[in-house]
Formats: C-alpha cells, structure tokens, sequence
C-alpha cells in the first residue's frame, strides 16, 4: 500500500485535531451554557417570587382575592416557561392557596421543609418537582409573606426547566454546522499551503540530498527565500561545502599520520631498547638488594654467634689458668694446660675475625634532596611497576628541605619499600608516593631554678609509599620487623628486607610508621630530620658495636 504524503498527512492530522478540539469545545460548552441558562431563569423567577411577596406584604388586610389573583396573572405573562403562580395563606393553622394564576394546574401541598425554611428567614425556597404521568421537569419557587414582620403565606411560582437544554441544543446545532464549515476551508488551505510553500522545496531538498549520498559532493539545493526552508537548504550547501573541504583535510591529514607512523614506530624501537636496559639495571639493583639482605642475616646470625660463644670461651679460659696455678709442680699437666689455651686463642681470633667482618659499613651522612633521590628510583623501577601492571602516582613538595643522609643506603630503603608494594599487588593497582614536611612542636623542661619551659619546632621531612594491595592483619604489622619473619613463598624472601630497612632510618635518626587493613593496602611513613633542625650532637654516625665479648675481665 503507498504511504501518504507529507502533506496530505499533515493536512488530515490537522483536520482531525480541528474536529476533535471543535467537538471537545462543545461538549464542554453545551452543560454549561445550559447551566448558565437555568442558573438566570431561576434567579429570575425567585426574584419576581420575592418582589410579588413583598407586595403582598405591603397591601392592608383584608387581601382582596381579585387583587392577588391579578398580581398572579401579571406574573404569569412576565415569561412563557412560568406555568403557575399561587398564593398561598395560613387558615386555621393549615396553608391554603387563596389565589392562583389561570390554566394552573392542581396545587400540592406546601412542603414541610420549605415552611420551616421560610419561617426562619429564608428570602426563597427552590425545590424540584415532576407532575405525575408526565416526563417534564419544573422546579417550584416559594418567597415568605409577613404580617407586622410574621410569616403568614408564601408565594409559589412553577417554572418548566425545559427552555434551558433546548437552548442549549439550538446552540450546539448552530455551532457544529459552523466548526463543519471552517474545517473544509482550513483543510482546503492547509492542504493547498503545505503543497506549495513545505513540500515541493523539501522535494527538491531531497534530490540534492540524494545526489550528495551518491557521491556527488557538488550537489547543492536551490536557493530560497530567507524561511526556515531556506535556512534549511542554506545550510545544506554549508554542510556539503564543509564536507568537501574535510575530504581534502583528511587526505592531507591521513598522508601527514602515515609520516607519523613511521616515526612512532622508530621512537618505539628506540624506547623498547632503553627499556631493555633499564630491566637489565634493575635486576642487577634486585639482585644486589637481596646480597645485601643475605649478608644482613649472616652479619646478625655471626653477630649473635660471638655473644653466645664468648661467654662460655671467657669461662673456660679462667678455668684454665685456675687450673694452670693449681698444677704448675705437675709436669704432664702442663703441656695439656698449653695445648687447651692455644685453642682457644685460636677461638677468640677466629670469632674476632668473623665479628669484624660482619660489622656494617659506616653510614657517610651528607646533604642529600629527597625528591632527586626519589626521582632517579622512579625511573630505575618504571619497567618493574609497568610489567606488574602498577600505576605509580607521585606528590612531591616542592621547596622540600635537605636532610643528612647517605644516598646509598637510603636508595636501598626506598627500592626495598618499592619491592615489597609489588608483591602485595601481583594482580596490579596504585602505588603513592608522597613527600612533605611536618613541623612538631617539642618542649624541654625548665632549669632547677624554677624557670618556664622551652618550646622548640623540630621539622621533620616525611615519605610515604601507599599501596592498594592485600594488606596485613594487626598480627602480622606486629612481626613485619621481627628477623627472618617473612609471608612470602618459600625462595621468595629472607624475612630482612623490613629489619635492614629500619636499621637504616634509625642509623639516619628518623623513624618508620605502618598502617595497613586486611583488603585495604599498606602505607610506610619514614620520618627524618630536616637538615637545619638536626642538632650537632647527631653529625656523627651512632651505630651499635659488639661489645668484648673476649675481654678476660668482662
């Protein structure tokens, strides 16, 4: 089936809201004209109800029935839908009517409802009656008659309700032959309109249209006059011209990017070579990193091993010269006596030997910028971190105050901390970075003499690495810096990493802070002081000695 036309739709959609809001209009206007019409013909008997009661009022008694039964005929000529007028009076206590209107029909009994209305102040009393055997609607309307201000009547005046709907019904008529009319011409206009003024130059807008989607992109739509059509169609040509000069663009665009290309790809190859040698560094770092931790472990466990064996060495040497004192006349016992203290001097000096070659290096202190520091790390470790799929992110102060520190030492710290982020996210994540200070306010107490306490700021430089990985448990933050105590698999970790790392802020005078949550990652804080705040007492390296332990009078 072939579709309609634009314009025979739009002139059938128009019409058909035209009628639908004509006739919407009349069903709402019909009830309430008709209202409107019963609204006034009922204000306007109650009106001539009240006036011909207030007349009546005002005339002396005796009424005269002849004079009320006028009354009631003029009333009842006023308008053709007034059917009745009646007058009604108390008799002996019962109202009854005492003149009427002529042709009117049998009167009912005064309602109850109404006496007592109109007893107690009404102005009027309207109520709506039906005539047995009929299928009219009247409504009677009854006005109060007073003596010396009592109420002593009514009048009643009958009305038929049906000029109201017939009224109503004239109109609707009327309108509805009118709301034909107008559609036929609007139809007509609309339709011969949206032909000439919206269709044809659509149509040739749509040729254009179809000759540029062909390939054509020297199609353009005739021009118009300055409409909204003609907007269109200039706007068209824009586009088109617009889409020319894009295809030219984009041809110089494409040949540029293939120049691109290649010069990418040799920089990538360039790139790649370098990334080679950064891993080759870095495993060489990682490889020298775990040397240093193992010596670590020898250098404790040979530390420990003096302590132990030089107690029992002193020990047995006493012995033996208590025993040499004591058997100095026995000639046998002296070459034995001999023989037992050139071992055990031999002991002393492989023991010795053994401490002395297991003593840290001196720490060298000497200005040192953090954030250079750092730096140089970060791109040692940048192939490390982009293999375990790890983003590093990096906040560091600018204007970050010097500390006196050994670089080397403080490198192996940083690549230690660094290490052991990416064995917590072997599946990737954020690795922060951050470095600061923080100013603490430390107070010393007053002399002997009673004088007030100094308070002194102390600048502390701060660096932090934060990770997203799996976390510790409170239980093991608690034995993270315990020797040889390691969560790693077997092969993977000597358990001295975090022992030689707090060794190292220690020897610096700084301190290293943990937090971490089960699934919530770990974040180490290291604290050092700034360089213009350290004291001179702390110039010189402190470390820890062995004492002795061979000294015959230890």
């Amino acid at each position: 089936m072939r579709s309609l036309k634009l314009h025979t739709k739009t002139t059938v959609l128009t019409s058909a809201i035209t009628i639908a809001v004509i006739a919407s209009v009349l069903a709402l206007v019909n009830p309430r004209i008709a209202d409107i019409v019963g609204q006034e013909q009922r204000a306007r008997v109650e009106l001539q109800a009240i006036n011909l009661a207030e007349q009546i009022s005002h005339l002396p008694e005796p009424h005269d029935p002849q004079t009320l039964a006028n009354a009631a005929n003029l009333v009842r000529g006023s308008h053709p839908s007034i059917i009745a007028v009646r007058i009604w009076k108390r008799v002996g206590g019962v109202y009854e009517v005492t003149a009427a209107s002529a042709d009117s029909p049998p009167a009912e009994e005064l309602p109850e409802d109404t006496i007592a209305a109109l007893r107690n102040g009404l102005a009027s009393k309207t109520t709506l009656a039906r005539p047995q055997g009929t299928n009219e609607s009247l409504y009677r309307v009854f006005a109060p008659i007073t003596e010396e201000g009592r109420f002593s009547g009514a009048v009643e005046l009958v009305e038929r309700l049906d000029e109201a709907p017939a009224i109503a019904t004239r109109f609707e008529r009327t309108a509805l032959w009118v709301a034909l009319v107008a559609v036929s011409l609007i139809t007509l206009a609309t339709y011969l309109l949206f032909r000439q003024l919206v269709y044809r130059p659509i149509e040739r807008l749509l040729q254009a249209m179809s000759r540029a989607e062909a390939g054509d992109l020297e199609a353009e739509a005739p021009p118009r006059a300055p409409d909204e059509l003609g907007l269109l169609s200039r706007s068209f040509n824009r586009m088109i011209g617009r889409i020319r000069e894009m295809t030219d663009e984009r041809e110089a665009q494409r040949r540029v990017l293939q120049e691109r290309v290649r010069d990418a790809t040799s920089e990538l190859e360039q790139r790649n070579e370098q990334l080679e040698d950064a891993n080759r560094e870095l495993w060489t770092t990682t490889r020298r990193l775990t040397e240093l931790e193992r010596l670590a472990a020898a250098g404790q466990t040979a530390a420990q091993f003096a302590h132990e064996v030089g107690t029992p060495l002193n020990l047995i040497s006493g012995h033996v010269q208590l025993l040499r004192s004591r058997l100095a006349s026995d000639p046998q016992a002296e070459p034995r006596l001999e023989t037992i203290n050139a071992q055990i001097e031999r002991i002393e000096r492989i023991v010795r030997a053994m401490l002395d070659r297991t003593r840290p290096e001196a720490v060298v202190l000497a200005p040192l910028d953090l954030n250079a520091l750092l730096l140089r790390i970060f791109d040692a470790t940048a192939p490390a971190l982009e293999a375990r799929n790890v983003r590093l992110e990096t906040y560091l102060e600018t204007g970050l105050p010097q500390v006196e520190a050994d670089a080397d030492r403080l490198q192996q710290v940083f690549i230690n901390l660094i290490n052991n982020a990416l064995d917590a996210m072997p599946d990737g994540g954020n690795l922060t970075v951050r470095t600061g200070i923080i100013t603490m306010k430390r107070d010393e107490n007053g002399g002997p003499d009673g004088a007030a306490a100094k308070t002194e700021k102390a600048a502390l430089v701060f660096v932090e690495f934060e990770d997203t990985g799996c976390g510790m448990t409170q239980e093991l933050r608690s034995h993270i810096f315990d020797p040889f105590y390691t969560t790693k698999e077997s092969g993977h970790g000597t358990g001295l990493g975090l022992v030689v790392v707090r060794q190292v802020v220690r020897e610096h005078h700084g301190e290293i802070e943990v937090e971490s949550e089960p699934e919530r990652g770990a974040r180490f804080r290291i604290l050092l002081p700034a360089k213009q705040q350290k004291q001179e007492s702390r110039n010189q390296q402190t470390k820890e000695e062995a004492a002795p332990i061979l000294d015959s009078d230890s």
